[in-house]
């Protein structure tokens, strides 16, 4: 054998096996810390804040999924497609078409880690944001609608109180609805604030006509004065009876009513039919 060929023999051998040799490394770094990072490339899904899982995965884990707004989460291939026999198994867990996934979990500071895996179904990658963003966008359905007014009817005049009242109960409101294949359960609390010209009055009282003063205003000038009203809907909703889960944001009604003013006179009357 040649001294040439000798030596690119002895360089192919050398390549192989640092290529072996870095083989075995990854692999059993991989088998001895498996996390999310290995199936990067198999990635189906992934975001933060919460997550709704299915029925099948524990209670606790689903409430701790749906309940962490600074959380990641990520769903995975179950398995990569190959000659391997739980991977079938794993496809075959999952009727028709409907995707077998790895649901991995870190909460905020920690390290990632699997939860469970789940028939995925594209109705089920359901967030917490995604239901509220559902439930911004309908909620007026459900809630009474703003009915505005003030008294006196005919118009105030200046240096005694305009009354008024939101037209809505000061209770909370109830229902339910389906979204993402999931009923939610939806509470809401009103409360109100009263943008008057100079002054801004924030209560959770309805309000109401005389002798009702939970809600009044005194003008110094006479006048045609816009009344913006708002309600703020605070609300909280659950899903298939997990623990309630605040809704970030405030569900809103606004609204402008217009009043007028007049100018108060005084007027000298005596007493009786005499003269003053």
């Amino acid at each position: 054998m040649s001294k040439n060929r000798f030596l690119a023999l002895t360089l192919i051998f050398s390549s192989a096996a640092l290529v072996l040799a870095s083989f075995s490394v990854n692999v059993a770094a991989g088998h001895a810390n498996p996390d999310v990072v290995a199936d990067q490339e198999q990635v189906r899904y992934q975001g933060s804040g919460g997550l709704i899982l299915p029925a099948t995965v524990d209670t606790g884990a689903r409430n701790e999924l749906i309940r962490c707004r600074g959380c990641g989460w990520k769903l995975t291939a179950a398995c990569v497609p190959g000659p391997n026999k739980y991977c079938d198994a794993a496809i075959r867990g999952c009727p028709g078409l409907i995707d077998h996934v790895r649901v991995w979990f870190r909460p905020e500071g920690g390290d990632w880690r699997e939860v469970d895996r789940i028939c995925l179904t594209h109705y089920e990658v359901s967030t917490v944001a995604g239901v509220e963003k559902r439930i911004a966008e309908n909620f007026t359905r459900y809630v009474p609608d703003q009915a505005a007014r003030c008294w006196p009817a005919q118009g105030a005049v200046t240096h005694l109180p305009l009354l008024c009242e939101s037209g809505q109960s000061a209770t909370q409101v109830r229902w339910r609805v389906p979204i993402a294949g999931f009923s939610v359960a939806i509470t809401a609390v009103p409360s109100w604030r009263w943008d008057f010209p100079g002054r801004v009055l924030d209560t959770g009282q309805s309000g109401g006509p005389y002798p009702n003063k939970a809600i009044s205003h005194t003008f110094p000038i006479a006048g045609r004065k816009n009344i913006e009203v708002t309600t703020r809907w605070a609300g909280e909703f659950t899903v298939d009876g997990l623990e309630p889960v605040a809704i970030e944001g405030d569900l809103l009604q606004r609204s402008t009513l217009g009043v007028t003013i007049g100018q108060a006179k005084a007027r000298l009357r005596c007493p009786g039919a005499g003269q003053c």
